[in-house]
């Protein structure tokens, strides 16, 4: 049985606190000594916002950023047409691997949002929820949320229908601020944001040009 550790998200461009989302749950499972695959999952679109920058660029800013990283790409819903729903990937990815566990990571906006998902309220039944906070942000969640959340990561781990609320503090960036720095020709902040590779990408192929 794997602990499979799924990331999903525009990743429009991927940054630092996607990384550190990532890698902070496989080395919390990693030092339980259990078996962990940690996979990105970019979505076509996310149905609560716009048009992402194309899908090449995207995935190319992935490898990239995960070159040296125990991470792997899995690039199902990203060649799909938006919307891609998560409870439809799950489906898929709940028969591929019947006998593993499936854990999905996500920020304090998704969980927040969680029950406006489609299909959200049977979400937790299929897949675990690993949330993480960003430094300073605070959201409110919903009380058929909030009755599942639990801080005992070996409670989460052995008990269905939980979501795990990791006390981890994760770095406050987004993407979209940091398209916003690009726009403003703010180059030399983006060192704090994004991998020196994915900065490099950017600038020879003129991203976010526009903001």
């Amino acid at each position: 049985m794997t602990y499979r550790i799924y990331l999903g998200g525009s990743f429009d461009p991927v940054h630092h606190a996607h990384l550190q989302m990532a890698m902070t749950a496989f080395e919390q499972l990693s030092a339980l000594h259990l078996p962990v695959a940690v996979t990105l999952l970019p979505t076509a679109g996310n149905p609560f916002k716009g048009a992402p920058t194309p899908t090449a660029h995207r995935l190319a800013m992935l490898t990239l950023a995960t070159a040296h990283l125990p991470i792997s790409i899995d690039e199902r819903e990203i060649h799909e047409s938006p919307p891609v729903y998560t409870i439809d990937t799950v489906r898929q990815l709940r028969d591929k691997f019947a006998d593993d566990v499936l854990i999905y990571l996500i920020g304090q906006d998704s969980l927040s949002s969680l029950p406006r998902w489609k299909s959200g309220e049977q979400l937790p039944d299929l897949v675990k929820f690993w949330a993480f906070t960003r430094v300073g942000e605070t959201k409110s969640i919903d009380a058929s949320v909030s009755a599942r959340l639990t801080d005992d990561l070996t409670r989460f781990l052995s008990d269905d229908g939980l979501i795990y609320q990791d006390p981890s503090p994760i770095a406050a960036m987004s993407s979209s601020h940091i398209r916003q720095l690009i726009a403003d020709g703010k180059a030399d902040a983006l060192i704090d944001y994004l991998h020196p590779t994915v900065i490099d990408y950017i600038d020879t192929h003129q991203l976010y040009q526009d903001g």
